[in-house]
């Protein structure tokens, strides 16, 4: 059995799609678990007339990706039904396999917790969206790897990485268990590569199947909001390196944190950035500086409670 949890925010042409591409999935045996953040486009009622077997959360306003997701998976880990989950955003397509696929893999490789799957652009399918998350060792930057690249099956060796695109990613439900949910203070952009970080410190491996296939339209929802991807992401972060980077390598990185930081800015003035970029990126950096007494809360309790060497955590850059 699987919990598959969708979070949506006035996403009706999408969740049509990705709740059609479920219809035709090889295997049968899960359960949809919609969160929708007070949509005002009849999202809401497509659902209740077209899916009446799903399960329909209701929130009032959009409390953002983390917060919808963890209501998701509040409700699923108190039935104790699923023995996995599936964590899926509105705006992906699935191959009819994909659901009988990730469960392959977990009973093939014991020791894989979460996996990570090919994810390829809606609009243009032989252009990579996302094949695992990584940060990179140089200013310690989360990266899709061969996000825009064409794919000519240069990631197509199953493989233990890093962490996956919550986009679609599944996971057994003993790590939200142990180590935690998404962190809410995120609300939105990197919220996955946290927990990757978070679950990997304690221990959990995360494994790379390219036989798992997805189309994404990434941003569908968020480039609405002007701004927001900058702003979260500059807050975040702050957050992500101050609560999960081991000291002897927060120690390491941070001038390369600080250099990044510094030419990434620059380029915000750049004719390739919207003009208010900036400004942004400030407003988030700022943000997270103010964020630093309680990024400091929960970093002790993830260093506390991590099972792996920094050195280990280092290999996974």
């Amino acid at each position: 059995m699987i919990d598959i949890i969708i979070p949506n925010y006035n996403g009706l042409e999408n969740l049509a799609c990705v709740l059609k591409s479920l219809d035709s999935q090889t295997v049968r045996d899960f359960r949809i678990i919609i969160v929708d953040n007070g949509s005002m486009d009849d999202s809401a009622k497509f659902i209740e007339n077209n899916y009446k077997n799903a399960v329909l959360i209701k929130n009032d306003t959009n409390l953002g990706f983390s917060k919808a997701v963890n209501i998701g998976l509040k409700h699923s880990l108190s039935s104790e039904i699923a023995e996995y989950i599936l964590i899926l955003n509105n705006d992906i397509e699935l191959e009819n396999n994909f659901i009988e696929k990730g469960i392959s893999t977990f009973k093939e490789i014991k020791d894989a917790d979460f996996i990570a799957v090919k994810m390829l652009n809606f609009f243009k399918r032989d252009v990579i969206d996302d094949t695992g998350d990584f940060m990179r060792r140089t200013g310690g930057i989360p990266m899709a790897r061969g996000h825009g690249d064409r794919d000519t099956g240069q990631y197509e060796k199953a493989e233990y990485i890093f962490g996956a695109c919550a986009g679609a990613a599944f996971y057994k439900p003993e790590l939200f268990k142990n180590a935690g949910l998404f962190d809410e203070d995120f609300f939105a952009y990197l919220e996955d590569v946290d927990l990757s970080f978070r679950f990997q410190m304690s221990g959990y491996k995360c494994y790379y199947n390219p036989e798992i296939i997805c189309y994404h339209k990434r941003r569908e929802t968020t480039n609405r909001f002007e701004g927001w991807e900058t702003y979260y992401t500059e807050k975040n972060l702050v957050a992500l390196r101050l609560k999960n980077y081991p000291l002897s390598l927060y120690l390491k990185y941070s001038p390369l944190f600080f250099l990044a930081r510094v030419s990434r800015f620059l380029k915000y003035f750049g004719n390739n950035y919207q003009k208010g970029t900036f400004k942004y990126a400030l407003k988030g950096y700022f943000k997270g500086l103010s964020e630093i007494p309680k990024s400091l809360k929960k970093r002790n309790i993830i260093q506390k409670n991590k099972k792996v060497s920094a050195e280990y955590i280092e290999n996974l850059f």
